[in-house]
């Protein structure tokens, strides 16, 4: 009798695991592409009987979570989802969600890595990883960095708006540098990375990569920096590699979606 009765329990679970599993799945039939969905079109991405998704709607509707257009009959992510989504979005931490990726990056380059947020004119490094090697590019917690010269500064510079950019361009010493520097963001936006040597300080060199939030807006970028003459071609562009592949788990952890 005991074991009929844990076998049942045992049942009731699976049956309400998978429930929760298949309203799961249906939040996530909705993309930036797809914004309304059909219950037909619903049914068929997650294969399962209109009718049994149906009865996982309703519930869905009825806590704010799906809303259904009365005139389309569509179905769209509801004000819960919204809400749900501004309470993740103010709990997650940049600095905790990078420090990880950080690590690894560091202990892959065995340099000095470097997490640049933007605050107003400037960039201000709020995280780093202190190089493996005895001779190592630091830069101080809180200190603040021109936008125009650096990789991480130019990572963070390519994707603000022309009006912003412009202003920065006005602090930029030459007109020979401010050409380059226009150039060098158009690059950036196509490779998304930058690479700098001998630029903000004389042998420093630095590789970075910008990490975009779930608006799609970059407030930050992920950097490696070291001696000059440790960053030959060759290292800048398999570091390339690295600090792309890092800044992109970070923006994917704050919600970005490409």
């Amino acid at each position: 009798m005991i074991k009929s009765t844990n076998e049942q329990d045992s049942k009731k679970t699976e049956t309400g695991l998978r429930t929760v599993q298949r309203a799961i799945d249906i939040l996530y039939c909705f993309t930036l592409e797809e914004q309304e969905l059909s219950l037909t079109e619903i049914a068929n991405k997650i294969s399962l009987a209109k009718s049994t998704t149906t009865r996982l709607l309703s519930t869905l509707e009825q806590n704010n979570l799906v809303v259904k257009d009365p005139v389309t009959l569509k179905y769209r992510l509801g004000q819960g989802i919204y809400y749900l989504g501004h309470i993740a979005g103010k709990s997650i931490k940049i600095r905790e969600i990078a420090r990880p990726i950080m690590e690894q990056l560091r202990d892959k380059t065995r340099e000095t890595v470097n997490l640049y947020m933007l605050e107003r004119d400037s960039r201000v490094c709020v995280e780093q990883c202190e190089g493996l090697q005895s001779i190592r590019h630091m830069v101080k917690i809180g200190e603040k960095l021109p936008l125009w010269a650096g990789a991480g500064g130019k990572a963070i510079l390519a994707y603000q708006s022309p009006a912003f950019q412009q202003q920065i361009f006005e602090q930029v010493p030459s007109k020979e540098r401010l050409t380059q520097l226009k150039e060098e963001l158009e690059k950036i936006k196509l490779q998304q990375c930058a690479a700098s040597i001998d630029e903000r300080e004389v042998g420093s060199a630095a590789v970075a990569a910008p990490i975009f939030n779930i608006n799609g807006e970059v407030k930050a970028c992920l950097s490696v920096s070291g001696p000059t003459n440790r960053f030959t071609s060759e290292v800048i562009e398999k570091y390339k590699l690295f600090v792309k592949e890092g800044a992109k788990a970070i923006s994917e952890k704050l919600g970005y979606r490409e």
